[in-house]
């Protein structure tokens, strides 16, 4: 659905990042180890399997750092929900 380089606007309805523009990218190599064993990264992408359906989730690179919804971070970037995320066009 997404492809590295791809920018994008995290949905005002999601739980966190609401509304923050970024690119999505692979993820950061501690990421990638964190999660290898349940639900690897494939590029940019993973899957994890939710109560009723597998999950989508892309790493985006925030253009301004982002606080998480317990007030921890600011982070960098994150794993974002592929539903929560909108193309922006090129400019």
């Amino acid at each position: 659905m997404f492809s590295p380089g791809d920018r994008v606007r995290i949905s005002p309805n999601y739980h966190w990042a609401q509304g923050a523009v970024g690119t999505v990218t692979l993820p950061p190599e501690t990421a990638r180890q964190l999660v290898q064993d349940q639900a690897p990264w494939t590029g940019c992408h993973r899957h994890v399997k939710g109560a009723q359906r597998l999950i989508e989730f892309y790493w985006v690179w925030f253009d301004e750092p982002q606080m998480d919804v317990d007030g921890d971070g600011p982070y960098k970037g994150g794993e974002i929900e592929a539903d929560a995320l909108d193309l922006l066009a090129e400019e």
